[in-house]
Parts: C-alpha cells; structure tokens; sequence
C-alpha cells in the first residue's frame, strides 16, 4: 500500500489494516533486507582477505615455504620435486631484512633418475604479504646435486 493510499483510508480502516500492511513497515522491511545484503558482502570481502600477512616479518617457516617456490622454478623436472617438511637451516637477519636459507630437495633430473640436490638461498623481504613472490628478491641461488 502507498502512503497516497494510507492517507485516504478513515481511521477505521487504519485500524482494521493489518499491520504488515501499513507503509512505514513495507519500507523499514525493504531497507533491512538491503542492509543484510550489503552487510553479508561486505563481511565476505574482510574474510577473504585473511591470507594477507602485513604489519609483520615473515618467520623462518615462512621463509622457507616461499624459498621452494624458487628453488622449484630453477629445477629441470618442478612437478617431481620433494622437499623435507620442517629439515633446513635459516639464518634471519630482521634488521635487514635478510634470510639465508639452506636444505635438500629430491627431483628427477634429465635422464629421469631420482637426484638429491642440495641448496641454499639468500633472500631479501621487500615487504607485503610473505606469500607473495613479489614481496622478495633472489639476491643469491645455489643448488648442488
């Protein structure tokens, strides 16, 4: 019902009108019903965003999560490679933003056989999120099989 309607009822009929009939109602439901929409997508856009790891130096876990991604791309065979879950040595210069991390990775080279390789990098954390690998620079790859 339209206000121009609500206004040419006599007041018995305004009393005898549901109340989910009334304008003001109709309206207040309408903006509830766009607030919990607007809200819903607005919440899903803040909790996408949880991966993001600013205001903070990446830890010596993280760094060497982000270190296979370039030892990875320098390998001749990247799908077979396996790294060690926790097997590598760090050392982390926060102050420079250095880290200098150093393990193993098992890949098949070119003749298919299964190869230890060992490697150590030196990165430098530019800022940003951490698993982001534009957030670091190679300054120094060495991979010896």
């Amino acid at each position: 019902m339209k206000y121009s309607e609500w206004k040419n009822l006599s007041e018995e009929d305004k009393k005898n009108t549901h109340w989910r009939h009334h304008p003001r109602i109709r309206i207040a439901t309408i903006f509830s019903i766009l607030f919990a929409l607007l809200f819903f997508v607005v919440m899903l856009r803040v909790l996408q965003n949880r991966r993001v790891h600013v205001n903070r130096k990446p830890n010596a876990k993280e760094a060497f999560a982000i270190a296979q991604v370039f030892v990875t791309d320098k390998l001749r065979q990247p799908r077979t490679a396996s790294f060690p879950k926790n097997n590598f040595q760090s050392a982390i210069d926060t102050a420079l933003n250095s880290y200098n991390i150093s393990s193993y990775v098992d890949a098949q080279d070119s003749t298919g056989k299964m190869v230890k390789s060992t490697w150590e990098i030196k990165l430098s954390y530019t800022g940003g999120d951490w698993a982001n690998r534009n957030s670091w620079k190679v300054k120094e790859m060495i991979i010896t099989r």
